[in-house]
């Protein structure tokens, strides 16, 4: 388990008042997830994750799985992470589910459709 950064809680009380940890880490199951999907992804902006979840230009609320973040990062391309905030489970940390690259239209589509939490 990779320990990325800490999470500003108070950027995240749109989506949920009950997270019990700042604390937020990429499992290796994950990790490993990203990898074969994403590897090139992964690797351009593996450095940059804890930049991405403490300094991030948008969250978003998913609108399908609870408790679970939508965090957008402009650089070179726009750079999304899914993190899943730990709410009610005993021992866990806030985790990055997945990572991807997203051209402006989808993020356009995404800032019309889905309830912004935070706007930088």
């Amino acid at each position: 388990m990779d320990y990325i950064g800490r999470l500003d809680k108070n950027k995240f009380t749109g989506i949920s008042e009950d997270i019990l940890t700042d604390e937020v880490v990429l499992t290796e199951n994950q990790k490993e997830h990203i990898i074969k999907n994403r590897a090139a992804t992964y690797e351009r902006y593996k450095d940059n994750l804890q930049d991405i979840i403490e300094n991030p230009d948008f969250i978003l609320k998913d609108p399908k799985h609870k408790d679970t973040a939508l965090i957008i990062k402009k650089y070179e391309n726009n750079v999304e992470i899914v993190l899943r905030l730990t709410t009610q489970t005993i021992n866990k940390k806030n985790s990055i589910i997945t990572l991807w690259e997203m051209k402006e239209a989808r993020l356009n589509r995404y800032l019309l459709t889905h309830q912004i939490i935070y706007k930088k």
